[in-house]
This record gives structure tokens, sequence and C-alpha cells, in this order.
């Protein structure tokens, strides 16, 4: 049975929350008659804290125990030094404060609402640096006082943003307030500069739409309110046909719809959409919808027969491993493009009818046409004029991509065979050998077809400017992924990046596949199928998106890949895997790292022998998912093999003697003879005598 040890009586109505110091010498509790006291062990009142207005319903103290923060009914919490001299008021919940908090180091306090929000303040200066609201178990949203934001997917399906009596999704304002990795940057756990934009209020405003069909025509009146007049885009069935169809910036058009025929279906009444935005172009208006049936389509006022017409599939595969020079050069990225190609042309067959499947590769392996800027963009143009709405386009890109450009109008590029560094300074080289996400979006949307799927395993290769100097570190750094998103808000697609931090963690792969690749064709294989073994786009991106981490783990640099869908976009099935389709996933092979071998004598590598191994290693990875074994030029892989030895040179004759290793373990030892003049029998010799002591 418990005993009463001290009675601590002091407050004049009933305590509502009371907690230890860390060093358990001090009582802090606090009162509905809206103070907090501080105590000893002895129960004498130390100091009372008295300038809430409400009842005292949470009391903490910071770590090193010299100040601490008390949450109150009158919507505030407060912090104090322990002499009871209040420091900051921290203002801003809409209702009652329930909850506070120090961080673990002391630099920030958390305070918990029944306005449903948590916000974190810094101790310092009692200043507000971040709300946090949770909309459920899985969808959140983050903002700051300047009004930045980063939110979850479903968050921004669900929230919206009110100027007056105007309804703007809160997706809208990605363009100017959306900041990928919010959170850490304020907590400094990202040093990435926060952009400067303006509070939330300061909303220039759209015009206003009002529009009508009659005869094929589309008459439009625009009325202009605060934010002055900007580009006006038409979609047709939810994508985009046309970015600007009012370039001269009228208050009224009449605009002829028969121009875009191609994007119209006619089992169907076809949904036309307009969007206006403001003049900086940062706000657009929400859709204005019209039914729409063309007069060809239709017969005494009906569509012109019900027959559903049988969507095609078109698969564009890029693959870039030879580029100009040897710097940028991969080994995997062809590979890759050969093996999804493969995939989309089983699967893809199986679905949609192998005459009804069309799959384009291009790639630097020298067989078929090459991943040029030129054949790409013919490649597109060629899908472009024989797609319809009712197709399903699939595009995958293997290679190095690099964000370039100013912080608002940055972008990503796409690197074609012909360059030669990650330098995209000069214009003429990201004009002639590059693709930029605005071309992207220009050549995906002059495609008809409303289901698009793209898929982007592309690395970046070290520092860009000075602005992204810590991108080997991050994922796609935010202003990629604002890049991409806007992409994937314009053209209706579905979109799945696998950035890797560089070219080496790119590669470090031990299934000769790069590991976005790898786990597509994984999830292809069985493991990410739906009912009726269909290969579902958003089932098969998200075990890509959940298994690379696993995939990658003591590979340093590899990241999560970044998933990004259209708002209200639902998935489909773009294969079926049957008893003919043969998905060619690769097997695990084991991971050889560098390697060192020295002379007895001058402890060098007179004979570089080190080099012709590490060479010979190379030549058995290009062969990618069917090479014996994996090279990666690195110091440290998780159960790599790697080996230490040295060699005795007697005249023409050399003998090796040498230690295998998996991480740091010994594996045992081996010996082998050769000669002076073939390093490169000794290199295979080595190989041979080890691949029996290698664990599979």
């Amino acid at each position: 049975m418990g005993h009463q040890i001290q009675s601590f009586k002091g407050h004049n109505s009933s305590v509502q929350s009371v907690t230890f110091s860390t060093n358990g010498q001090l009582i802090l509790t606090g009162s509905a008659d809206n103070t907090a006291k501080l105590w000893d062990l002895s129960g004498q009142v130390l100091q009372t804290f008295t300038s809430h207005t409400s009842i005292v319903t949470s009391v903490a103290f910071s770590p090193d125990n010299k100040k601490i923060i008390t949450g109150s009914w009158d919507n505030t919490a407060k912090l104090w030094d322990l002499q009871g001299s209040e420091l900051h008021t921290l203002r801003g919940h809409v209702h009652f404060v329930n909850v506070v908090s120090f961080s673990p180091d002391g630099k920030y306090v958390l305070t918990g609402s029944e306005d449903n929000t948590t916000k974190l303040w810094s101790t310092a200066t009692g200043q507000e640096l971040a709300t946090l609201i949770a909309i459920d178990s899985t969808d959140w949203v983050v903002t700051s006082p300047s009004g930045l934001f980063d939110a979850s997917p479903g968050a921004m399906k669900l929230m919206h943003y009110v100027v007056g009596l105007d309804v703007i999704e809160l997706d809208q304002l990605k363009e100017r307030y959306y900041e990928p990795g919010l959170l850490a940057k304020v907590m400094g756990f990202d040093k990435g500069e926060l952009r400067n934009v303006s509070a939330f209020t300061e909303v220039a405003l759209h015009p206003e739409i009002n529009a009508s069909i009659e005869k094929d025509r589309l008459n439009i009146t625009l009325t202009e309110r605060s934010g002055g007049q900007g580009k006006l885009s038409l979609f047709i069935n939810g994508k985009e046909v046309q970015e600007d169809i009012n370039p001269k910036r009228l208050k009224s058009l009449n605009l002829g719809l028969n121009a875009f025929a191609k994007y119209y279906r006619t089992d169907t009444t076809n949904t036309l959409a307009l969007r206006v935005y403001n003049a900086e172009g940062w706000l657009k208006s929400q859709a204005f919808e019209l039914d729409y049936m063309p007069a060809y389509a239709t017969s005494a006022g009906k569509p012109a027969g019900t027959a559903k017409t049988i969507p095609r599939m078109f698969a564009l595969v890029v693959g870039t491993s030879n580029y100009a020079g040897e710097r940028l050069d991969l080994r995997f990225a062809d590979l890759d493009a050969e093996a999804m190609a493969k995939a989309f042309r089983q699967t893809g067959s199986a679905l949609f009818g192998s005459d009804r499947t069309q799959v384009h590769l291009l790639s630097t392996t020298g067989s078929g046409e090459a991943s040029s800027k030129t054949n790409i963009q013919k490649a597109f143009s060629d899908i472009a004029a024989q797609a319809q709405p009712q197709d399903v386009l699939v595009v995958f890109f293997s290679g190095h991509g690099l964000a370039y450009g100013p912080a608002e109008k940055e972008q990503f590029y796409y690197l074609t065979k012909d360059i030669g560094s990650e330098d995209l300074s000069d214009p003429v080289v990201r004009d002639n050998y590059t693709i930029s996400s605005n071309e992207f979006t220009q050549w995906l949307t002059a495609i008809p077809a409303r289901k698009q799927v793209m898929i982007l395993d592309a690395c970046n290769a070290g520092k860009v400017v000075e602005s992204l100097a810590t991108i080997a570190q991050k994922n796609l750094d935010p202003s990629q992924i604002r890049a991409l998103d806007r992409m994937k808000d314009r053209t209706g697609m579905f979109i799945l990046t696998g950035s890797a931090a560089d070219k080496v963690s790119y590669e470090a792969s031990q299934y000769g596949q790069g590991l976005l690749t790898y786990s597509l064709l994984q999830g292809m294989s069985g493991l990410a199928l739906t009912e009726g073994k269909r290969v579902d786009v958003m089932t098969l991106f998200q075990y890509s998106r959940d298994k690379v981490p696993e995939l990658a783990k003591g590979i340093g640099g590899v990241q999560t890949p970044v998933l990004a869908f259209p708002t209200g976009g639902a998935s489909f099935d773009i294969g079926i895997v049957n008893e003919q389709v043969k998905i060619p996933v690769a097997q695990v092979k084991p991971v050889f790292i560098r390697n060192v071998f020295q002379d007895e004598e001058s402890f060098d590598d007179v004979l570089r022998l080190t080099d012709a191994l590490e060479n010979y290693f190379r030549e058995i990875t290009a062969n990618g998912a069917q090479a014996q074994l994996i090279f990666v030029d690195v110091k440290e892989y998780e159960n790599g093999y790697s080996m230490k030895g040295r060699y005795a040179i007697k005249g023409e004759a050399v003998e090796v003697r040498g230690r295998l290793f998996k991480g740091k373990e010994s594996q045992g030892e081996f010996q082998v003879t050769g000669k002076k003049s073939d390093v490169r029998g000794l290199a295979e010799a080595i190989l041979g005598k080890v691949s029996g002591m290698v664990k599979y």
C-alpha cells in the first residue's frame, strides 16, 4: 500500500497537471486557479506563475531545468524562467492549449491544442516556426507563418483555401508556396534555405470564367480581378491539350473546337475544362467544365455507335549508358531499358494484344536507334500521330538526371547520349543534348492518350549549381519535386522517380540492375500484381517506393523513390502476367568492392594487379542481370566481398597470397601462381580461386 510522503498545498482550485524536473529535485503543478507553482520536495512553494487568464492545463521543464512552459485554456502557452519572469507568450492557437513539451535539446517547444493543431516554437525567441495538422492517420499538413506549406498527397486533395467567396484548392498554391521537407528545414535537419514568399493572405486572384458551347464553338468571357489576367488553359477529358488558348489576353474569345478532334472520344460525352491564371502565373482557377460531343460524332443527337473502342498501349523506353567521353558512363541504364522494354512488351501484349502493343526502345548499346534527343523527340511525335484518347502511354527513362536553373524556374533535365558533363550552364548544350521537364510536358501533352505513366530511373551526378550543393545527401530536391509535380498536374500522368545521389549509388546493386528497375520487375513478376495477375499502376508504384529503401540498405546515398499522381486520377492496368510472360528479373549476386595487392619487397603494386582485377570485374559486371558478380567502386559495402594480398616476383614467375573478406570477416586464404607478363591471367586465376569461397 502506498503512503503519503508529502502534501503540497497552495492552489485555490483543482490541480490539472503535475511533472518532475529532469533531475527529480523540483515539482511543477498547473491549476484551475489560473496559476502554476514550483515546489521543492519538502512541499515548499518556490515560485508562483500568475499571468494566465484561464486554467493552466499542462506544464513542463526544459531539459536543463532552467525554464518551464505552461499551457492554458486562455489559448496561449508561456515560457518562464524559474524566478517567475515571463520570457515569452506563445500566441497563435484559437482554442485551448492542452499539451506542452520541450524538444530533447531544449531548442524548441511543442504545443497541442483543441483547435486540432500542433505548433512548433523557438525557445530562444518565442517565435512560431511551424504548424502541424494531422488530417488522419496517414495524411498531414505543415505550414509556416510566412505561408510555405508541405503536405501529403491525400491532404492536398482534402484541404482548400478561401479568399473572400473564392474557394482555392490548397493544391493550387503549390507553384508559389509548396516547400517539400518544410519541417526538416525549419528545425535545421535540412540545411536548404526557405524561400522568401508573401503571406497567404496576399493572394492575387485570377479572372472569373464564363463559357458556353454553340455549334462546335467555345465562347469564353473573362472578368479580371485583383491578380490580372494570365494564360488560359484548355483540358479535354482531364488532359491539358493546349497550355494557353488566349495569348493575346482578350477579355472574350471564340474558339473552334474541331481543331482538337484527335483528343475527343466518340463513344461517350467529352468533358472540356478551362482554367485561367492570374497575371503572375502562380495561381489558377478551379476548372470551369462543359460537356461536349462533336457534331460529326452524333446522329439524331446520340453518340455514333455504342461499341467500346479497344485501347492500345504505346511504350517509349529509353536508356543511356554510353555518354560522350567517359565521365558520365553508366553500366546498367541500357540493360535496364532493355529489360523494361521486354517486360512492357510481354505484359502489354497479354492485356491489349500483340497487335495493339507498340514498344519503342532507344539506347546506346549499338543495336537499334540511339537515345539522342532527336530520336527521342521523333519517337514522341510518332506516338502522337497514332495514339487516341482511349489509349495507354508508358514512358521509361534510365540514365542521368539533373536539376538546373534559378529557384523559381528550376527544371528537371534528362541527359541524352551526346552530353559529356553535368555542367548545364551552356544553353546550346541544354537545348541540344538534354530534355527538360517543360519539353517532356509539351511532348506528352501532344499525345492524346489520357492514361499516361512516366518512370524516371535517373541519378543525380554531383554538384549542379551552388544552391544544390547538398543534393547528393537528399532525395529529389524540392525544386525537382515541384518541377515533376507541375508536369504531373498538366498531363494527367502517374510519375515514379527513383533518384539516386550519384553514379556509384545508382549502380550499387547486387542484382545487376538499377534498384528502381529491379523493384519494378520484381513487382511485375508476381509480388505486386492485383487480382487476375494484372499490373496495376498504383499497386506497382507503391511496391517499388516501399521496396527500394529496403534493397538499398547498406548502400550510402540511394534514396526513396518519389511517387506523384494526378489529382482525382484513378489507377489503371498496363499489363497482365500469364503463363507466356517471362519477366527478366535478376537474381542476387555477390558484390565485390575495391581490392588491395602489393609487392612484398616494394610494398607497392608494381604489377598493377589491383587495376587488372578491377578491369576484369568491370567487364563481368557489364553483363548486368546476366553477370556472375557485381563490382562497385567503393571502400565499404554491407556484406561486400574484397581481397587483400601480396605477391612475390621471381624472374618471370609470380606467386600471389591473399585473403578473401566478406565485410570485415575473413572467408579464408588463397594462393595462385602466374607470369609477370600476364597480369590479366593472374587476375582471372585469382577470381577463379575465390569464386569457390563465395557464399551465394
